[in-house]
């Protein structure tokens, strides 16, 4: 008879304290595939924010509950600042 392994069960609260680090993977990879719904630009990922940046949409969309809300109702407006500052080469 085949007896099944023994798995340890994880609550929600070990599992926040310590990511699975195929899971933090996953959630780069993921990340990094998502495009600006408008311009279809690749989005920056401000960590600081939990924000995904799009400069040439001049908009910045969310990161809420893990996941990113890429729609218009969510989504913000970028100061002249921000876009200034997101910008791979600042003219000098």
């Amino acid at each position: 008879m085949l007896k099944m392994p023994n798995i340890k069960s994880v609550t929600n609260t070990e599992k926040s304290k310590s990511p699975d680090a195929n899971a933090v993977r996953t959630s780069r990879v993921l990340l990094s595939m998502l495009v600006c719904p408008d311009t279809k630009s690749l989005l920056i990922y401000d960590k600081k924010s939990q924000e995904l940046i799009s400069i040439q949409g001049k908009k910045a969309y969310p990161i809420i509950d893990h996941m990113p809300n890429l729609t218009e109702e969510y989504c913000r407006e970028l100061s002249a600042d921000e876009i200034t500052k997101w910008q791979p080469f600042k003219n000098s």
